[in-house]
């Protein structure tokens, strides 16, 4: 049997499938079908069942702890029993837990595995207007005021620096002498001016304040379908404030021709439902920013041949700094 590592993407995934099926052996579910549907950092099963259809998600990159799972799972448990906010469900295993671990010949250890009911609809990035956006604004809201109250049985991330994932995850690339090829002085000089900018907007957080924030809460992981607006992957739930979420939300389509009236709406959407968190002009954009230089590094250590990225986040980079320095 090839070794995992010399395996393509596409042949991790295959091996992958039978380790799905050890996984739902452990459900209380009649499965008849299951098929790949993608994913990145986890793949992705439409598992099709007597009871319709259902999503699997098995780590793939392996790229989250246990204690981050456990937190994900009890707030999207809580945001069910507690709110009649439209989030993913999570299917309990027969035994009643949350998540499961599986292996499989040919994989290297156990993988968590997690069953959702399935999500209807299609992404938001598919359905991009005013209406939707003000909908999201509510939907975050709601989000948010849960996640003031909501006590996580362990301590998750915490984003109060620009590189707040685990070093052993996702380690400081930029300045090593092997990305010198990636990083010349002169992208290395405006990654630090960034975070020189954008180092006060950490600081002038108020941490008596911080709170559980999904972490990831972007238009591809919402899905719409008529009335219905669903947000899902929590995966990378953290302690922050709401204004840092928002930050994620806005970031993807700042560079749209209409974001000012998709921003708008969405604030609008979101004051109808709680205070609107931003406190000065510019954080928004300093929180984009953090998250910029944080995907650079990101790109960088997973993808360093995939320089389409950089010719994008550089000048975006360049633009800020023009504005906010």
């Amino acid at each position: 049997m090839k070794p995992w590592d010399d395996l393509t993407e596409t042949g991790k995934i295959r091996r992958l499938r039978p380790l799905a099926e050890r996984a739902l052996e452990q459900y209380p579910v009649e499965v008849r079908r299951i098929r790949s549907i993608g994913g990145f950092s986890n793949i992705l099963f439409r598992v099709d069942t007597s009871r319709g259809p259902l999503a699997l998600r098995v780590d793939y990159q392996q790229d989250h702890s246990d204690e981050n799972v456990a937190v994900e799972l009890a707030w999207l448990e809580a945001l069910a029993n507690e709110t009649d906010l439209d989030v993913a469900r999570v299917v309990s295993a027969r035994n009643g837990a949350l998540s499961v671990s599986a292996g499989a010949p040919g994989v290297p250890g156990e993988r968590h595995c997690v069953l959702f009911e399935w999500i209807p609809g299609r992404p938001l990035d598919d359905a991009l207007t005013s209406e939707r956006y003000h909908q999201f604004g509510r939907l975050a809201a709601g989000i948010h005021l849960h996640g003031a109250t909501f006590d996580p049985p362990h301590q998750p991330m915490v984003w109060d620096q620009v590189f707040y994932w685990p070093p052993d995850i996702d380690p400081v690339v930029i300045w090593d002498d092997e990305y010198a090829d990636v990083f010349d002085a002169d992208r290395r000089r405006l990654i630090e001016r960034a975070m020189t900018v954008v180092e006060p907007a950490f600081s002038r957080l108020e941490r008596e304040q911080t709170q559980i924030i999904h972490g990831d809460l972007h238009p591809s992981n919402v899905h719409v379908s008529r009335s219905r607006m669903v947000a899902f992957d929590f995966e990378d739930v953290a302690y922050g404030l709401p204004v840092q979420d928002i930050a994620i939300t806005l970031f993807y389509n700042r560079t749209l021709p209409d974001y000012p009236e998709l921003r708008a709406a969405f604030e609008d959407g979101y004051s109808s439902v709680a205070p609107w968190p931003v406190s000065y002009d510019g954080e928004l954009e300093r929180f984009m920013a953090a998250r910029t230089v944080m995907f650079i590094n990101y790109v960088a250590h997973y993808e360093a041949a995939s320089n389409d990225f950089f010719d994008v986040a550089f000048p975006r980079l360049e633009r800020f700094l023009a504005t906010w320095e």
